[in-house]
């Protein structure tokens, strides 16, 4: 019976030996095979995106449950150009967790790629309102300023400023980020935040050039243009060198120059600005178009026709009128848009049609 037992236990130790040992092995090699992967993830993320795609699907197939493999080959997908994989690829990932916001940041930008341009949208509020791992509200704003970039090239103004709102608050000290926001809202037809966002900057560095530039695009658009013609100046005054001021400051001066409603002008100047509307608006028909013809005898009219004191003001209402007229028909009939040297007569006729 002694011996029985012995043997008995000494069967027990050498199970649990044997067991230990395959414990150990197993552990071994699952230690083996997460390195082995962790190598050729490590070698993906340095590698050109068609041998990255090779790496990570390596990768996956030894450790086939690891997200961040599986992101990083989508990621790599979209780098090399396989548009339908790296989308299958995310798509199967946001099917374990729909609302990782790395990964729908990931397939908004294959979207955008793709030109789905409504669902890249969808996928990057999925991604702002989505988890993040780490640095989450830094992680959302820089997908919020992704986004507003794209429909700021879309052209998408309401959209665009439904995303702006919300970054109005964000990072007030950060007078490149803010200045960049200001440029946004102006894009999204909200000159007036803009001009708030300029003027903020201003307070706090009252020598930044581009802040004044920024302010000067805010009042042109809202037609404020001698302000815009004070900001552009101080631009210059500050950056002589830069020619974009410069040529902003020009238009403004030809437009301020051109106007016959400016404040502060008497009834002969008026008329005098109103006769040269006339014959600029009849020059820019002319240019491309016969359509001149049909209200010929009105512009030899209105260039030659004497005026007394008295009829100063109905003639230049005539006048403006004619020009207004001649401007539709250019629209109309000359397929090219309006050309730089027409630009300061399209903005006096618009401020006058409002």
């Amino acid at each position: 019976m002694t011996n029985v037992l012995g043997t008995m236990s000494l069967v027990l130790v050498a199970i649990v030996a044997l067991s230990g040992v395959d414990t150990f092995l197993a552990r071994t090699e699952r230690l083996e095979n997460r390195a082995e992967a962790d190598r050729l993830a490590a070698a993906g993320r340095g590698a050109k995106p068609i041998d990255a795609v090779a790496d990570f699907k390596a990768a996956i197939a030894i450790e086939r449950e690891n997200p961040d493999y599986w992101l990083a080959l989508g990621q790599a997908q979209l780098a090399a150009g396989q548009l339908a994989d790296a989308e299958g690829t995310l798509t199967e990932l946001l099917r374990r967790d729909s609302t990782a916001g790395a990964v729908n940041l990931a397939l908004a930008r294959v979207l955008v790629k793709e030109g789905r341009i409504t669902d890249a949208v969808s996928a990057y509020h999925r991604a702002i309102y989505g988890h993040w791992d780490r640095d989450a509200e830094t992680n959302r704003t820089s997908v919020r300023f992704e986004l507003v970039n794209l429909l700021a090239q879309q052209g998408s103004k309401e959209e665009l400023l439904a995303e702006l709102l919300p970054l109005l608050d964000v990072a007030p000290d950060d007078l490149e980020l803010r200045e960049r926001l200001g440029h946004l809202f102006l894009a999204a037809g909200s000159a007036q935040r803009a001009g708030e966002i300029f003027r903020d900057i201003l307070h706090k560095n009252p020598q930044d050039a581009d802040a004044y530039a920024g302010l000067g695009e805010a009042e042109f658009a809202r037609g404020s243009y001698q302000a815009a013609h004070q900001d552009f100046q101080t631009a210059e005054n500050l950056r002589p060198s830069d020619m974009g001021i410069r040529g902003r400051l020009e238009l403004t001066s030809e437009v301020l120059t051109l106007d016959p409603t400016r404040r502060g002008l008497g009834p002969e100047e008026q008329y005098r600005r109103s006769v040269n509307m006339v014959e600029l608006a009849s020059a820019a028909v002319a240019r491309c178009s016969s359509g001149v013809s049909a209200v010929e005898e009105e512009v030899q009219k209105a260039m030659t026709k004497r005026v007394g004191p008295a009829g100063l003001s109905a003639a230049s209402e005539s006048n403006l009128n004619l020009a207004e007229q001649l401007w539709k028909i250019r629209m109309q009939e000359c397929k090219q848009g309006p050309s730089a040297e027409e630009e300061a007569l399209r903005l006096v006729l618009a401020r006058i049609a409002q």
